[in-house]
């Protein structure tokens, strides 16, 4: 037993972690093949390098105790030899897209693929131009699929110079991203 689990079975809560919604978290999984290849294109690392940034963030990710990504910051810091800012830049980004891509997978399989999203800051931290047109296109649009999220962050990044449009697919829209994808409920 993991300490999240012993944790949260004191409160009789035993469907383990919640995310910033209430949600429980779903598994995190990191693709380490393609995660290393969207680490390698964006940040510039080594193809050593970027496979070590996706390997530590899948074993992290994977923990049964849960993770800090203070930690994992720390560890990819120490470990590849690059600047805390730096690795807590990519850190911060890949979790972030980790989630949200894995929320999109616990959607979809709960719903079907017609289900549909919004786009929120869900720790009201990100003030991004880039993410208040993502926002402001699916407010004036309503709900949208996966497909049409992955288009409007894609549009949207593109119109800024701190805009990740070749990042679209892992609905990265730019670096340390805060928003969350969420299921729309009619």
């Amino acid at each position: 037993m993991g300490l999240r689990s012993w944790v949260t079975g004191l409160f009789g809560d035993e469907g383990g972690a919640t995310d910033d919604d209430g949600d429980s978290e779903p598994d995190l999984v990191v693709d380490v093949e393609r995660r290393a290849g969207a680490i390698l294109e964006h940040y510039g690392l080594s193809g050593e390098d970027a496979r070590q940034v996706a390997e530590i963030l899948a074993a992290e990710l994977a923990r049964e105790e849960g993770y800090a990504r203070s930690m994992i910051a720390d560890r990819v810091a120490r470990e590849l030899d690059i600047g805390e800012d730096r690795a807590r830049t990519i850190v911060d980004t890949e979790v972030a897209s980790v989630r949200n891509l894995s929320r999109v997978r616990r959607f979809r399989e709960q719903v079907g693929t017609d289900v549909r999203f919004r786009w929120v800051d869900s720790v009201g931290q990100d003030d991004s131009p880039v993410c208040a047109d993502v926002r402001a296109a699916i407010d004036e649009r309503g709900p949208v699929t996966f497909e049409e999220l992955r288009s409007v962050v894609r549009g949207a990044a593109s119109e800024y110079p701190s805009g990740t449009p070749e990042r679209a697919d892992d609905l990265v829209p730019h670096e340390q991203c805060r928003h969350t994808v969420v299921r729309h409920v009619e």
